[in-house]
Order: structure tokens, then sequence, then C-alpha cells
């Protein structure tokens, strides 16, 4: 009878043991499920098929697509239609956000019309050049120009500059009604004149610009202009010809030395003779300060003294027997045209005029037309 009750305690006890314990782990399953975070529910914005950013509602995603496609517009247009290149659209992420950032509205805009989240961009300082911009960022100059499109040799204090390739995610079509106030050219009539030298020029009577009103349908992808369709036109203003003399008078020429000095005061080569970035630099760039003297490389006559496009303010020197040499940028020109000069005489100072990225000389030696090395002058 004993051995029966003692049994039968020890079968209680453990019953009430192994009770005990199926409560308690039930207990720390629930407490870690409570502990647990929630799965967050996410909006995905998808092109043609993928992913591109993942936001935290539907309402987010949405508002992003608008700033997308408002970011394209143009201010003061009628908007005739705004669409996507792509399929484009905003779906419930299929998977749970752990594995994709989950973006702000801002980082997500960004990021999809830049190819980033967080854009690198540099702001122009005082002398500045795009050589030396590129090269303090590990880039070429050619890869910087193609970062800003627009942007070849000079650059401006204050301008803000891509240090990335922007490359967005979507096209954003966009079908604008723009009203235009354009400048009309004004015609140029030209009259031989004995009184000036051959390559000179002289306006006679000033002309003036005309204008217009045009109305042009335009079709743009991400801002860039596909087609331009006129709708109208209204005349505002004619344009006034001018009237240029032109001279024929021969330049008496003075032959030079046949041997080249340097045409600054010292030597430093930014930019050598031959290829450079797909195209051909027909002379070296000479770095040197603003406003420093530019020396005649030899004696000669000036042919030119001038702004000439790219060039900017340039000055051509015949020094006989075929060699000519070209000296641009300037930023004053001491010559004109006709004048003989020696060599070593100041003719213009160093500048940045035309087409250049700094404070520099470009100078080019010609031989019966054809560029040679300066170099192999000096």
């Amino acid at each position: 009878m004993a051995i029966g009750l003692g049994l039968a305690v020890v079968v209680l006890v453990g019953g009430v043991a192994v009770g005990t314990a199926a409560r308690g782990n039930e207990e720390v399953a629930e407490a870690k499920l409570a502990e647990a975070p929630e799965a967050t529910e996410t909006w995905s914005i998808l092109a043609a098929g993928n992913e591109i950013a993942r936001l935290a509602s539907e309402e987010d995603a949405k508002g992003v697509l608008e700033q997308v496609k408002a970011a394209y517009l143009t201010e003061g247009t009628e908007v005739l239609e705004v669409s996507f290149a792509e399929e484009v659209v905003v779906t419930q992420s299929a998977i749970e956000s752990g594995d994709q950032p989950v973006l702000t509205p801002e980082e997500a805009v960004t990021l999809i019309l830049t190819g980033s989240k967080e854009p690198k961009t540099y702001v122009v300082q005082g002398g500045d050049t795009v050589w030396d911009i590129a090269i303090a960022n590990n880039l070429s100059p050619y890869e910087l120009m193609e970062m800003n499109p627009g942007v070849e040799d000079k650059v401006s204090i204050g301008q803000i500059l891509n240090l990335y390739q922007v490359k967005p995610y979507v096209t954003v079509r966009t079908k604008e009604v723009l009203t235009a106030q354009v400048r009309v050219e004004y015609p140029v009539q030209y009259e031989n004149t004995s009184n000036l030298y051959k390559g000179q020029s002289q306006v006679k009577a000033a002309g003036s610009y005309g204008s217009k009103s045009v109305r042009s349908e335009v079709v743009k992808e991400n801002g860039q202009v596909v087609t331009a369709t006129v709708l109208e036109e209204t005349v505002l203003e004619q344009p006034v010809t001018q009237v240029t003399l032109v001279g024929t008078r021969t330049v008496p020429i003075t032959t030079g030395t046949g041997q080249l000095g340097i045409p600054v005061t010292n030597i430093e080569i930014s930019s050598a003779f031959g290829s450079r970035g797909g195209s051909r630099h027909l002379g070296v760039d000479l770095r040197m300060p603003k406003g420093s003297p530019i020396m005649a490389a030899d004696s000669g006559t000036v042919t030119k003294a001038a702004y000439s496009g790219s060039f900017g303010n340039l000055i051509i020197i015949n020094h006989g027997n075929g060699m000519e040499t070209y000296y641009s940028h300037c930023n004053t020109i001491n010559v004109s045209v006709g004048q003989t000069v020696t060599k070593g005489d100041v003719i213009g100072t160093i500048g940045s005029s035309g087409n250049a990225t700094g404070n520099h000389l470009h100078f080019e030696v010609r031989v019966n037309g054809v560029p040679q090395n300066p170099v192999n002058y000096f």
C-alpha cells in the first residue's frame, strides 16, 4: 500500500513539472513574437519590370513619379502631354524591405533623375580651369565635359559642375507649346575699300537685330529637344542691314629671322601639340597669369588683330617665307593690322577670351598654312 502511494506521488509530481515546462515554453515564444518587428508593407516603383526605388507608402511612390515628371517641365509653357517612355508602375513590394533600402521621397527623386542618391558636385572658384578641376577629382577633362553637357573648355565662377555621370532611370517624354521671343539676325552688306589692309574690316553703318514671336510645339525627352514644330510666327521688329568695309590693300610683309623665340616669359605647357581627346590640338597652351606680356616670336607683319570666335582675341603675325604665328585667347591686343613688329616686342597680354579653360596663351606655328609643333622651333 505504501509503495503504490509513493508511485502515485511520483507520477503526480512529474505531471506537474511537465505541464509547467510546456506553459513556460509557450510564454517565451509569445514574448519573442511580441518583440519581433512586424513585416513592413512597402511600395516599389518599377521601370520596364525592374525595381528602381522602394518607398514607405503607395502615396509616396506616386508622389515621387509626379515630381520626376515635373522636373522636366518648362515654366510658362502650355503642357499637352507628360508620360514615361518606359512602362512605369507602382506596386506593393513583392518581398519584405530588409533586402532593399526604403528611400525617402527626396532620395528617390534624386536617384531616379540622376542615377545616384547623393550626387557629387563642385562649385567653380576663381582661377579654376576644366583641366584643374578634373585632375583634382581623378577625372580626365573629357570625362568632366561629358558629365556636364554644354561645358567645353571655359567655366565661370559660381558655376556648379557634376562630378558624376547623369544616368536617369526613366525617360520622361513631354509635349509642350512654347511661345518665345526670338532675335532676328541682321544682314550684312560688304563694300571694298583700299583704305584698309586685306583681312581688316570696319563697320560703316551699324546694323541692328530684329525680333519675332515664335509659337512652337516642342517634344522633349528628359529635357532635351527631340522635335520642334513652329505653329506661328509674328514679326515684332524688322532688322536693319549693316554695312561693312572690307580692306583690299596688300600688307607688305617683313621677313623674320626664321628662328622663333618663346612668346611668354616662362614655358609651362598645360596642353601639348597633337592628339587631344579625339581631336587634334593645333598648337601648345602656355599657362601664365592674366595680364602677363605676350611677345612676338619673330619679326614680321601683323595680319590679324581682332576677336575671332573660339580663338578669342587673336593676333597673327606673318614672318615671311610661308611662316605665321598665332597668339590666341589674349586679354588685350596691343598691335594693329599692317604694323611691323620686331622679335620680342610685346604684342598683347595673357587672358582667357574665346573658348579657353583659363588664363593661357594658345600658340600656333603654321608653315604654308600647315600647323607645326611649336616646341620644335624654340
